[in-house]
């Protein structure tokens, strides 16, 4: 199930940029702000860096602390990966680059972030429906007395945040959703 999912599904579409000459605390107030985890250092609209949180922890040690600036504090370069990869291909890619952010590129243009948080946020969505799917299977057969490929198919679908049966369900960031789902 986690295979079938690709970094765009799970992606951090809207990411914070900053500039090099942005001092640490500018970017400290940027963060707490946004509720962003990192940042992407941007030259023009070129990535050149990325910040994180516990770069900015180890920064405020520097003698120069919160004045410093961000192309001091930066990890230089922004390991990337496109967003036609799949989840565990990108998990992969995290835990070899020693990194918790990754830059989602399309082509040369940054279109996202990707970070350790999201990996594991969707992979326990995956397999919690994976055994929700389970449970009531084993329900269904014991209520009815047949088998889940002897049951007839019916219009309702399986809403991808709860794993409820439903009817009409729509499309929200990527997702199969009912209408209790929406709302909330």
């Amino acid at each position: 199930m986690v295979d079938e999912v690709t970094v765009r599904d799970v992606m951090t579409r809207e990411f914070v940029g900053v500039s090099e000459s942005d001092s640490v605390g500018e970017v400290i107030d940027v963060l707490l702000s946004d509720g962003a985890s990192g940042v992407v250092v941007l030259r023009g609209r070129e990535p050149v860096g990325m910040v994180t949180e516990r770069d900015l922890l180890a920064s405020l040690t520097s003698p120069s602390g919160i004045e410093s600036s961000i192309a001091d504090t930066m990890s230089v370069g922004c390991p990337t990966l496109s967003p036609e990869r799949g989840l565990a291909d990108a998990a992969a890619t995290l835990s070899s680059e020693e990194v918790s952010h990754l830059l989602v590129v399309d082509g040369e243009d940054p279109v996202g972030v990707l970070t350790t948080q999201d990996v594991v946020a969707a992979s326990a969505s995956a397999l919690s429906s994976v055994d929700r799917g389970r449970d009531r299977e084993f329900e269904r057969e014991n209520r009815t007395g047949r088998t889940p490929e002897e049951e007839t198919y019916s219009t309702q679908s399986v809403c991808e945040a709860c794993g409820s049966l439903m009817p009409g369900l729509q499309t929200v960031n990527g997702e199969s959703v009912c209408a209790d789902c929406r709302g909330a």
